[in-house]
C-alpha cells in the first residue's frame, strides 16, 4: 500500500441478486447507496451470472444448488447502488458454463464495474482487475474453493486453448484417526477392495501421492480422480485441510504482481466447502491462505461462501473478514430452474410442464429458518499513511428479523403456504443490528480483536 495515501473502502457481502432495485427510495436503502458513494472504492460479491435465457444454457447439471442466472441489466442496478468492483469467482461461476461466465464479465464490464476471479483461461481468470481512483489503483484478486474440476480454468498450451473457468485454489484434505480406528478403516477397505496406500502410488499413475502412513478409500464413484478419502494415523480425530501448493503459489504470485503496480491490494475467497458441519470459524485452509496473502502484499482479506457472518481477525496490521455473509439474498426470484433442481428436491419429474419457479423446497438454504441468512454488515475500512485506523460495521437485513424464529418483515408474492422474502437489503434497526453486532463481536474476540458496540454501529479502533 501506498505509504502517504488516505483510504476508505466499502465492503458488502454475497449479491444473490435477481431483481432490479434503483426505484426504492427509503432511507434505510439510500444509506446504504450514500455509504458505498462516501468511499474511495467499493466492493461486493456477485454470486450471480448474467445473461440472457435465450442465449446461455445450464452447465452443469451435477449438484442440487440453484442455478443463479439474471437479467444483465442488474449489473447496472448495483453500479447505481455504488458498487465498483466485484468478485466473481464461487461455486456457481459455472452454472452456466463457458457463455455464462463471459456473459456475466461482458455485463460487469458494460455497466463500468470492473471484477476479477473468471476469465477464457486461468491467466485472466488469476490476473487483478485494477479500479482507478481519485486516490490512487486498487487491484482485486479473487479464487475460489470447492469447485468441480470442469471448473477450473486451464492455461492454453502450444495449439491447445486455455479452458474458460474459475481462478482455484484447490484443497487438500486428510482425516486424521488414531490406530485402532486406521486399523480398522484399513480392514473394511482391504475387504472392500477399495485400499490405495502409498505402494500403489507408482509413475503414470494419477490420484494424490500418499504417505507410508497414509491410505485412501479409492471409491467407485471417485476412481477418475483419486484424490479424496485419504487417512492418516494420527493421536487424535481430526480433519486437515491445506491449501494446493501450486495454486498457493499461482495466487500469492498473482497479489505480489497486484502490489507491485497497485496503492491498495484486496483479496477475496469464497469457499463452500468446511471441517464437517458449517460452523462459526473458517477452515484451516482459510485462514492459512488469508495469512500468507497478507504476507505477500494483500491490505485487505474478505471471504464468503457460507452466506453467514463470521469473526474478523487483525494480522499484520491489516483486517481478514472471514464470512461477509449475504447482501442480497433473492435466490427464491430465479426465473428459470432446470430439471435436475427440481429431481434433486423430490418433486414429481414426469409432472415437469407444470413444475413452476415458485415451488417449494427448491433452493438450498431457504428450506428452513436461519439466523444469519438475511443479515450481514456493510463494513467500512480506513487507512491512513498505510496502517488500518479504523473499521466501522453498519448491519443490514435483507427482510427478515434477525432471530431464530427470522420472521419476515418484507415480503413479496400473495402465496401463503411457503411466503417470500424481498432478499434485499436495509440499515437495520437498533433491535436487529444489535444482534448482527454481537455476533461480530463474539466471533472476532476469538481472534483478539475487540468490536465496540456503538449505537447502531460496531468499531474496531486501532488508530492512535
Amino acid at each position: 500500500m501506498s505509504q502517504t495515501a488516505e483510504w476508505s473502502v466499502a465492503i458488502a457481502g454475497e449479491c444473490m441478486v435477481t431483481r432490479p432495485f434503483s426505484m426504492h427510495s427509503e432511507k434505510e436503502f439510500l444509506g446504504i447507496r450514500e455509504l458505498f458513494s462516501g468511499a474511495d472504492v467499493a466492493y461486493a460479491h456477485l454470486e450471480m451470472n448474467f445473461g440472457r435465457f435465450s442465449e446461455v444454457h445450464p452447465g452443469r447439471g451435477d449438484w442440487y444448488g440453484s442455478y443463479m442466472l439474471a437479467d444483465p441489466g442488474i449489473a447496472r442496478e448495483l453500479r447505481w447502488l455504488g458498487v465498483d468492483v466485484m468478485s466473481t469467482a464461487n461455486n456457481h461461476s459455472l452454472d452456466f458454463g463457458a457463455k455464462g461466465v463471459l456473459s456475466t464479465a461482458e455485463a460487469l464490464r458494460g455497466a463500468d464495474l470492473a471484477c476479477a476471479g473468471t476469465g477464457r483461461d486461468l491467466d485472466e481468470a488469476r490476473t487483478p482487475s485494477f479500479v482507478e481512483t481519485p486516490r490512487g489503483r486498487m487491484a482485486l484478486i479473487s479464487t475460489t474453493s470447492g469447485n468441480r474440476p470442469h471448473e477450473w480454468a486451464g492455461r492454453p498450451k502450444e495449439t491447445m486453448a486455455g479452458r474458460p473457468g474459475i481462478n482455484p485454489l484447490r484443497v487438500t484434505t486428510t482425516y486424521v484417526v488414531p490406530p485402532d480406528a486406521a486399523q480398522h478403516l484399513r480392514s473394511v477397505a482391504d475387504r472392500l477392495n477399495i485400499l490405495r496406500t502409498s505402494k500403489d502410488c507408482k509413475p503414470g499413475k494419477t490420484g494424490r501421492k500418499l504417505t507410508p502412513d497414509e491410505f485412501q478409500y479409492n471409491l467407485p464413484g471417485g476412481q477418475s480422480a483419486a484424490g479424496e478419502m485419504v487417512f492418516r494415523e494420527g493421536d487424535t480425530y481430526e480433519i486437515l485441510t491445506e491449501c494446493h501448493l501450486g495454486d498457493l503459489d499461482g495466487n500469492l504470485r498473482s497479489i505480489r504482481s497486484a502490489a507491485a503496480m497497485a496503492d491498495l491490494v484486496m483479496v477475496a475467497h469464497h469457499f463452500n466447502i468446511s471441517e464437517g458441519p458449517r460452523g462459526d470459524r473458517p477452515p484451516r485452509f482459510v485462514r492459512e491462505f488469508a495469512h500468507r496473502a497478507i504476507e505477500a502484499g494483500a491490505d485487505i482479506f474478505v471471504g464468503h461462501g457460507w452466506h453467514k457472518t463470521l469473526g474478523i481477525e487483525i494480522y499484520q496490521g491489516k483486517p481478514i473478514f472471514y464470512g461477509l455473509g449475504n447482501f442480497f439474498a433473492q435466490s427464491e426470484f430465479l426465473e428459470r430452474v432446470p430439471y435436475d433442481s427440481y429431481e434433486t428436491w423430490g418433486h414429481d419429474v414426469d409432472a415437469l410442464p407444470t413444475l413452476t419457479p415458485d415451488l417449494h423446497p427448491l433452493h438450498p438454504g431457504l428450506d428452513t429458518p436461519s439466523t444469519t441468512w438475511w443479515s450481514s454488515a456493510v463494513i467500512d475500512v480506513r487507512f491512513t499513511d498505510g496502517r488500518l485506523i479504523d473499521v466501522t460495521l453498519h448491519p443490514v437485513e435483507l427482510g427478515r428479523e434477525v432471530s431464530k424464529e427470522a420472521k419476515i418483515t418484507r415480503g413479496t408474492g400473495k402465496a401463503a403456504q411457503h411466503p417470500l422474502t424481498e432478499g434485499r437489503p436495509l440499515i437495520a434497526d437498533l433491535v436487529n443490528g444489535a444482534r448482527v453486532l454481537e455476533r461480530y463481536r463474539q466471533l472476532s474476540a476469538e481472534y483478539g480483536t475487540p468490536v465496540e458496540i456503538d449505537g447502531n454501529v460496531g468499531r474496531i479502533r486501532l488508530g492512535d
